[in-house]
Formats: C-alpha cells, structure tokens, sequence
C-alpha cells in the first residue's frame, strides 16, 4: 500500500495582519495598553492603530517537482507570504506545514554578514541550512565555480556588487540539495548570461523533484518555469490554476490599472472629433468602398471567437475588436503547414472617432510564450482617422515559419503615448482572439519557434599569399 506523499508546503487559511500607527508614540502607549488592560480587568479602550491586512486566508499546496509561480501587483502581499513560508515571518493567523529543507532568494544579501568573506558566507549559509562543515568544505568548489565571482571570494561582502552577491547566495542556497526553492525577484540584478546559467540550474532542480516558489514580475519566465500560478491582489488569492491562464488575468489587472490612471480626459487621447469622414464612402476596408463580401463574411466564427474574447479583455468601449480570422488559400482554417501564406483578419467596431490608435497582433504558444508580433505602428499607418459607427477590416498578409504545434493570436487596440514617460491607453486588449495549429516541417524540423527569412551567400576563399 502506497502512503501519500506529504506536500512540501500547505497552507491553510494564512492571514497576516500589521498594525499601522501614525507616530511612534502611540506604538508605545498601545504596547502599555495590551500588557495591562487584561491584568486590571478593565475594558479595552480604542486601539491607537488601523489594521493593514497583508495576506487573507491564503490557502494551497506546493508538491514535489512543481513550479508555481507567484504574481501580483506591488503591495499585493507576495513577499510576505514568501517570508511566511520560509519562517522568517508569523503569520497571524492560519496554519504553515513544511517538510525538507527551505531555501529562500528573498531580499539580496539577506543571511550574508558583510564584514565576512565569501568564502566565510559560503560556511556560515550553509551550516545554517544544515550542512556539516565537511559537507559545505566538500560543495565549496563547485559553489565557487558556479558563482563565478574570482579572487572577490576572499574579499569582505561589503565590497560586493548586487550582482556578485546575487550570484554567490544563488549558487550557496541551489547547491544544498533544497527540498523547497524559493526566489523572489532575486535574479532581475544578474546579468543575461547568469540568469540564463541559473534558469537552467532551476530547471535541472524541478526535474529533479525539487518544489518551486518562483516570484517575479516577468510573466514570459513564470510561463517559462512554472506548471501553475497563483495570483494575489490586495492580499487574497483572486486565481490559481495554470500558469498561462493566471497570468493573462494579471496582465489584465496591469491593464486596467494603466487604463485608469492614464489621462483620458478630452484632448488627451486623439478621439478627433474634428475629424471629418463620409460615412457613405468609409468601407469595412479600411481606406477603400464598402467590401460588402467582406461584411457579411465577418460573422463566419464570430460567435466562437465572442467567447473565447471573454477570457481576461480589457475594453474602454471606444471600439471592439468583433471578430479574429485565418485563412490559407483564401479558405478560413485552423491548420497550416510550415512556411504557408496566410491572412490574418481582424474586425473592429469603432464607437468612437478614433486615430492614433494602433492594431497589433501576437502569436503566442498556448502556455502563453509570446512567438511573434506585429502592429499598424511598424507598418506605419498610425495617421488613419476611424469613424464612429464604422466597421473596419484590418488584414494581414504574412507567412508562417513555425515550430509544429498548437499556437493562439492576441489581439489589441491602443493608443501609443503622446509624451515620453507616459502610459498607453488601452482600447480593446483580447489576450486569447483565435486558435491554429502547425503541422511538421516535411523536411525536418526546425529547431525554435520561428525560422527567419535569411539570405545566405557561400564564397570559396583563396589561401592568402605569402
């Protein structure tokens, strides 16, 4: 009979409170009050704080060799839920089981003593962690190796980069043979090259059985890495589930927070009301007569496309994106094979006269990996003015050098910033517009997503004369 396997973390219900005071003073007089209310008897008089709820009931399970990701905007609680877990943090209420050994990339150089050496740090993290000092003196090489940081090994922490010391708690916290990872935002400061070294670390870890806890604000690496995600706002976990679809729904939230602090007022986004166009000779193309073909060819899938646009869309209803279409040979399809010629048609309903405003287009895996883009801003047609109550066919022509496998196209409307440092304004964003399949390259695979259009010359050389 086969016992369960007990999950490396569980948390069950996990809520943390602080008390926000507005002076130090009254920090003091209410640790009076707390000590000696309940020893005299006498009724609790009104706190001298207000309560800030970090985390509420957060509740899930890490199991061996999973990789969850950990998202939420900034105050969202992520990195202290982390903190919880790695036990440098109580939670106020809720219950925390962990098995194994935890080791945790929080905040840089956190366990390291600065006036230590590298080589000292190197001992000191990890008997802390559990190591004899037989087996950390034993790890030692190939943590130095791994870091990669020279004769800095034997200089004071004090005297390290951000980089360095990353690169030193990185190699000293994956080389104990954790149980639980758990990274924090901790690789953003190590150049492209050692990230690169440390994802491919990561990755060997979870293959082997290690459990991940992986925060980050960069949703192509939590796609990358993870097989599920958690999303936190204000404290409470608003999703969990595949790691794709919990951060479309974080792209969302970024979206609309962008939308509703973006400046929308009158004048400030091109809606041109002092834009003149003859309806009668606007046509569902854009700049051409009505295509009454085309018109009545928008509705071919339009009501499958409607639901699949439901799924995490951010609409400021000043247009709507109404349909997304693919064809191959002018037919409408969903499988195309490698190098094919297809169209891209996308439909969009203006409620609003409309101009600076771009249409762009990703191709992206089904776990969310972003494979290809392209927008009316590259195509250089930003100065189209879009009438209210028109219907407008956008239409791409382009060719398909793709990996085999299922891909999906995210479809969006914006309008680009009109001074430097400021947002876009979002229209209408549909993360998830349409789905197609690749089939295998005849003759052989490629090795990557896309194979890019290149033009190759071969020269013989002649030997050079001496």
């Amino acid at each position: 009979m086969n016992t369960p396997m007990t999950p490396p973390i569980r948390l069950d219900a996990i809520s943390k409170c602080y008390r926000i005071f507005q002076n130090p003073q009254d920090r003091f007089k209410q640790a009076l009050l707390d000590r000696f209310q309940g020893v005299l008897g006498r009724k609790s008089a009104s706190p001298l704080y207000r309560e800030h709820w970090a985390l509420r009931d957060v509740s899930f399970e890490l199991q061996p060799g999973e990789a969850v990701g950990v998202l939420g905007r900034n105050g969202a609680g992520k990195s202290t839920l982390l903190q919880i877990i790695a036990g440098t943090l109580e939670p106020s209420a809720g219950i925390v089981q962990t098995t194994g050994r935890i080791t945790a990339l929080l905040e840089l150089g956190s366990g390291f003593n600065p006036e230590f050496t590298g080589r000292e740090n190197v001992f000191l993290n990890a008997q802390i962690l559990g190591l004899s000092r037989e087996d950390a003196l034993a790890r030692f090489d190939d943590i130095a190796a791994f870091a990669d940081i020279g004769d800095f090994i034997d200089q004071p922490v004090k005297t390290y980069s951000s980089g360095m010391m990353m690169r030193l708690a990185f190699a000293v916290q994956t080389a104990v043979e954790p149980k639980v990872l758990i990274v924090d935002e901790a690789l953003s400061v190590g150049d492209m090259f050692f990230q690169a070294k440390c994802m491919a670390r990561i990755s060997r870890l979870v293959d082997s059985g290690v459990a991940l806890l992986f925060v980050s604000h960069d949703i192509s690496t939590v796609r990358q890495l993870c097989q599920r995600a958690v999303l936190l706002d204000g404290g409470i976990v608003r999703s969990m589930g595949a790691a794709a679809t919990v951060s479309d729904q974080y792209v969302k939230l970024q979206l609309e927070d962008r939308n509703q602090s973006a400046r929308i007022a009158a004048g400030n986004v091109s809606t041109s009301s002092d834009t003149v166009v003859n309806i009668e000779t606007e046509g569902l193309r854009a700049g051409t007569e009505p295509d009454y073909s085309a018109m009545q060819d928008m509705a071919f899938g339009q009501e499958a496309f409607q639901k699949r646009a439901q799924h995490h869309r951010v609409s400021n209803d000043h247009a709507e994106i109404v349909n997304v279409q693919m064809l191959r040979k002018d037919d409408h399809s969903a499988d195309f094979d490698f190098d094919d010629e297809a169209t891209i048609r996308v439909f969009v309903r203006f409620a609003k006269d409309l101009s600076n405003l771009n249409l762009s287009i990703k191709i992206r895996t089904l776990q969310g990996t972003d494979v290809a883009f392209f927008d009316t801003r590259l195509q250089g047609e930003m100065s189209r003015h879009y009438q209210t109550g028109t219907n407008y066919l956008f239409e791409w022509a382009i060719k398909l050098p793709l990996l085999h496998g299922n891909y999906a196209l995210a479809a969006g409307l914006a309008h680009p910033p009109e001074e430097l440092g400021a947002d876009w304004i979002f229209v209408d964003i549909v993360p998830h517009a349409y789905e197609f399949r690749m089939a295998p390259r005849k003759n052989g695979m490629i090795d990557g997503f896309v194979s890019l259009p290149t033009s190759l010359t071969i020269k013989k050389v002649a030997p050079k004369m001496v």
